[in-house]
Order: C-alpha cells, then sequence, then structure tokens
C-alpha cells in the first residue's frame, strides 16, 4: 500500500493521480455492469426489465451506505491531511463498523420488502420473477459489499489511487469471466457447457465477485503490510466524536442520494406505462450513461480527497484550486464524449439489445440526456470543495430541488396531463440537471464551505498539538 501527499506538489497532478485510478475502476466496473445487461440482454428484454425494476430498488437502499460512505471521505481524508495517524486509524475503524452494521440492516430490509415492492412496479409475472432471482441473493450480500467500499475508500482518502483499481479490475474481470459460465447452458462463442441459472445466474457471479474485492482490500487494510495495522479488536472500541463527525457530514448528502433513488423508483413508475420495451431501453441507457460519467465520478472522487487532504492540512488555498481544476477538466472530458455520443446514440444502445424498438427509443433517449453531461461536469467539479470541506447541506437542497421540485412534475406533466412521447422523460433529466447545478453553484459562492474548511482545519491542528 503506498500513500501519497496529496497536501504538496502540482495540484493538477495530485487530481489526475488520484482520479485516473478512480476512472479507470468505475470504467471497469461500469464496463463489467455493461457485459452483464449485454448477457442479461440475450436471455430477454423481459429479463432486462426485471434487472432494471430491481436494480431501482436497489439503490434506494444505498442511502444507508451513503450516510457512512459520505460523511468518511471527509473525516478519512483530513485526518490523513493532518498526519494524525492515530485519528485515522479510529475513523477507518468507525467507518467499517458502522458500515457493516448498516449492510446487515438495508439487507434484511430489501430480502423481507423485495416482492411486495416489486408488485407495485410491475404485473407482468415473468418481469417479477427475473428481478426476484436476481435480487435476493444480492440483497443477503449487501454487508459484504457495504463492506468492501469501506476498505477501498479508507485506501484511496491516504492517497493510495492504484490498490482500488487494482482490486476493482480484478473483481470485474471475474465477474466478466463467470457470468456466461453461469446464466447460460451453453457458454456463447466457447461452446463449453455452463450452469444454465439465467439471471439468478448473473447475480451470483456478482457477489462472487465482490467477496473476492472484499476479502483482497481487507488484507490490504488490516493485513501485516499495512500501515495503519489494524485489527479486528479496533473495530468495537468506539469514538463517538468521530461517529458524530460522519453522520453530521453524511446525513445531509445520503438523504439527498435516498431522495434521488426515491425519486427514480417514482419516475420508473411513469415509465411502466409506456411498457416493458421502454423499461428495457431506460435501464440500458442508465447504464450506458454511467459509463460516459465515469470521469466526472473519478474527478468527484479524486478532487475531494485532494480538498479533503489539504484542508486536513490546513491549506484552504489549494483546496479552492483543487476544485476550480476538477469542473475544468470534467468540462472538456464531457464535452467531448457527448459530441461523440450524440452521432453513435442508437447503435451504441444496439449493442445492449436487438430489440429494435428498445434501441430506436433509447438511442433518442440518450441522444437528449448528453446534452446535459458538460452542465454536470461544471457544477460537480466545484462541489468537490463540499464534500472534501464535510459541508454537505448542498447537496441535499439541490437535489431536492433539481428532482422533487423540477424533474417529477415535468414527468407528471408530460406523461399524465400532456401524454407525451416516451423522449421527453429524458427532457425532464436536462432540467434537472440544471436546477441542480444553479443551487450548487449559489452556495459555492455564498461560501458557507469556507467557514467549515476553516474550523476543520483548526479542529485537526489542535489534535495533532495534543498528540505532541
Amino acid at each position: 500500500m503506498k500513500s501519497r501527499d496529496l497536501t504538496k506538489g502540482n495540484v493538477t497532478q495530485n487530481i489526475l493521480y488520484m482520479a485516473v485510478p478512480v476512472m479507470l475502476s468505475m470504467i471497469t466496473h461500469t464496463i463489467y455492469d455493461l457485459v452483464d445487461m449485454l448477457w442479461i440482454g440475450r436471455i430477454s428484454a423481459v429479463a432486462v426489465a426485471g434487472v432494471t425494476v430491481f436494480s431501482s430498488l436497489y439503490f434506494l437502499v444505498f442511502a444507508l451506505n451513503n450516510v457512512i460512505g459520505g460523511g468518511s471521505v471527509a473525516v478519512l481524508s483530513q485526518s490523513f491531511g493532518s498526519g494524525n495517524k492515530a485519528e485515522a486509524r479510529k475513523a477507518i475503524a468507525n467507518t467499517f463498523a458502522f458500515k457493516l452494521m448498516a449492510g446487515i440492516i438495508a439487507g434484511l430490509i430489501l430480502f423481507i420488502a423485495l416482492e411486495p415492492l416489486l408488485n407495485l412496479f410491475t404485473d407482468d409475472p415473468q418481469v417479477l420473477s427475473d428481478a426476484l432471482a436476481y435480487g435476493k441473493i444480492r440483497a443477503l450480500f449487501l454487508p459484504v459489499m457495504f463492506s468492501s467500499f469501506t476498505v477501498t475508500t479508507a485506501l484511496r482518502c491516504s492517497g493510495d489511487s492504484k490498490s482500488p483499481m487494482y482490486i476493482t479490475m480484478i473483481t470485474a474481470i471475474l465477474n466478466i469471466i463467470l457470468d456466461p459460465i453461469f446464466i447460460f447452458d451453453t457458454v456463447p462463442y466457447l461452446g463449453i457447457p455452463g450452469l444454465g441459472l439465467g439471471v439468478f445466474g448473473a447475480a451470483l457471479a456478482t457477489v462472487i465477485s465482490v467477496t473476492v474485492s472484499f476479502i483482497v482490500a481487507y488484507w490490504l487494510m488490516f493485513g501485516p503490510s499495512s500501515t495503519y495495522k489494524l485489527k479486528l479488536t479496533d473495530l468495537w472500541t468506539i469514538d463517538w466524536g468521530i461517529v458524530k463527525r460522519i453522520l453530521t457530514i453524511g446525513l445531509p448528502q445520503a438523504t439527498s442520494n435516498m431522495l434521488r433513488n426515491l425519486a427514480n423508483v417514482i419516475i420508473l413508475g411513469f415509465i411502466t406505462a409506456y411498457g416493458t420495451f421502454a423499461i428495457a431501453a431506460w435501464g440500458i441507457v442508465g447504464r450506458i450513461l454511467n459509463l460516459l460519467l465515469m470521469p466526472i465520478f473519478g474527478l468527484m472522487q479524486g478532487g475531494s480527497t485532494v480538498v479533503g487532504q489539504n484542508v486536513g492540512a490546513n491549506r484552504v488555498d489549494r483546496a479552492i484550486e483543487a476544485s476550480s481544476v476538477a469542473s475544468k477538466l470534467g468540462f472538456i472530458s464531457m464535452l467531448l464524449i457527448s459530441i461523440i455520443t450524440f452521432f453513435a446514440a442508437p447503435q451504441i444502445v444496439a449493442v445492449f439489445s436487438d430489440n429494435k424498438e428498445v434501441y430506436q427509443v433509447g438511442g433518442q433517449a440518450l441522444r437528449v440526456i448528453v446534452f446535459g453531461m458538460p452542465v454536470i461536469a461544471v457544477y460537480m467539479g466545484r462541489a468537490t470543495i463540499f464534500t472534501g470541506t464535510g459541508y454537505t447541506i448542498p447537496f441535499l437542497i439541490s437535489g431536492a430541488i433539481g428532482q422533487w421540485a423540477i424533474q417529477i412534475p415535468c414527468v407528471i406533466l408530460f406523461t399524465r396531463v400532456l401524454e407525451l412521447p416516451f423522449i421527453y422523460l429524458a427532457v425532464t433529466y436536462l432540467l434537472y440537471n440544471l436546477g441542480e447545478g444553479l443551487v450548487l453553484y449559489y452556495f459555492y459562492y455564498k461560501g458557507g464551505w469556507r467557514k467549515k474548511a476553516e474550523q476543520t482545519a483548526l479542529a485537526a491542528n489542535r489534535i495533532v498539538k495534543s498528540e505532541v
């Protein structure tokens, strides 16, 4: 495990050092998601619809993960930036323990409530059957997934950008290999016997790969080669000061994510009125969009870590510079990606479904949505200042206004009142992005994050002095 001091050196180089491995990790994982959807699409469009419906509910429970995960980014990176290894160790241990507990709670809730919730979104018995086959085992393995995220986040916040990348790549490659073996009776292209488990096989391949990821990450952070040499007993030593900071920072952002995912579930309810093919198209477009947005996600994670370490080191000027660099790099990359995607949208969607209706409506929706990606890049790059300083209230307010005050009313207007075609649901996505961006920029220029950064830096310095 090799960490980097992000409070020194060129800010742009530091961001790229952290962001590029994150991008590659996310791209690798998203390529797996797309390959997974490609294999599921070879089963049937109904199978794709079943996985899409489950995925909307699955991401809803991820709010529990984000409560701790979102808060831990600022707490961990600031602790590493201050140079206080004891605080960093305690932060890692407390984050791990709470993430594990959250995973257990979320997994049990999702497993018990899965079938009643799915019945709210589809009356197609085959879609329901596929969603249950895929979803129940994914719910049971939520604690493992949550814990895996904790360790990789801690590695990144310490300045180690490469270990999480290697872990993700190994996991995704394993998943891609296992998918066709578990899904089909005969593995496509190879002609060798498979297990023929269908959509359940796709889910089983995922949970096996996630478990491998957790074991490797756990060894790096808790094993004998770790700088911090954490022990299992550290997980039961609760520091309520750290817990309070994590929850205070994480709750607004997690609530925002929960509201975002809940809004997506509600929107999915309106999409069902357009039929199974529309649900499948929306699910495919969503996964493609996740891949296209990888540069933004990478810059957000990398930039937030750089911001956090510099705040911990009382280098607020470098933190501001980092948010500016993340915004500019994101805009340039998203502009290029948007132009290419606009012209190739139907062909991209057609890779994942050979159903003409699916790739036609999906391609149209994707062409509309890509117009918003450069806008997202600009305001999310600036928003690294919120994540890194722990000033997360803007995410809650911007998400609520963007989706609940703008997108959902527009969805109702376009679908129920005006009865417009499916493509107008993509237009509501643009309106939501514009509204969210304006709110985040308002909070950036208002400057409340600066006071938070100064308070955090002073507190971190007091802790360091007390250790001397």
